[in-house]
């Protein structure tokens, strides 16, 4: 029996990396589909929520050349993972990675023009609370953007209401080649 959590929840260990490498596996395209939902500058500021082996984050970085990217996510084996496959960029300080969760970030008000969140928006803790944070840190007119494969388990029941709970406008599922994608702005005051 595989032991969801530990592979993909909090990947740790030999089935954590066997959870990576489905993720690495599966999470090209998606990667791309979300990115291009956010429709970024050059010069934006980014945060990616779980960003498991970096995948999202690499792809960030095609689009945001000259801007910042930050990660967050709670498992030592994917900071391992995602700092060897954003290296380049985590030297020259673009990328930057912290440990934590979603419904605690440590960034400032209104910082960000952009988040993404691939494959684990329903494996965190409070949702309500997650989104909430999210909304302080982006911008007024920033995206969130959150995916899910097919194989992640996740549905799309029940995520409007939390968005509009929260106060995101322009809420929206958009379905892709592989899987779905959820997308909610924080409104223009």
């Amino acid at each position: 029996m595989l032991d969801i959590y530990r592979m993909f929840v909090l990947p740790e260990g030999k089935i954590g990396e066997k959870g990576a490498e489905m993720m690495v596996n599966l999470g090209d395209e998606m990667a791309r589909e979300v990115v291009a939902f956010l429709d970024l500058g050059k010069n934006d500021r980014v945060i990616e929520i779980g960003f498991g082996p970096g995948i999202g984050l690499e792809t960030l970085a095609k689009t945001v050349s000259n801007g910042g990217l930050v990660g967050i996510d709670p498992s030592e084996l994917m900071h391992r993972l995602a700092s060897e496959r954003n290296k380049n960029d985590i030297i020259i300080g673009r990328t930057k990675l912290f440990k934590g969760t979603v419904e605690d970030l440590p960034f400032e008000d209104n910082y960000f023009n952009g988040a993404i969140a691939m494959d684990n928006m329903h494996f965190w803790d409070d949702p309500l609370k997650g989104l909430k944070e999210l909304k302080r840190v982006l911008l007024p007119g920033a995206k969130l953007v959150c995916s899910f494969t097919p194989s992640s388990g996740g549905t799309k029941r029940g995520w409007e209401q939390m968005f509009e709970k929260i106060g995101y406008v322009d809420f929206t599922i958009k379905e892709n080649q592989t899987g779905f994608c959820i997308i909610g702005t924080v409104p223009n005051e």
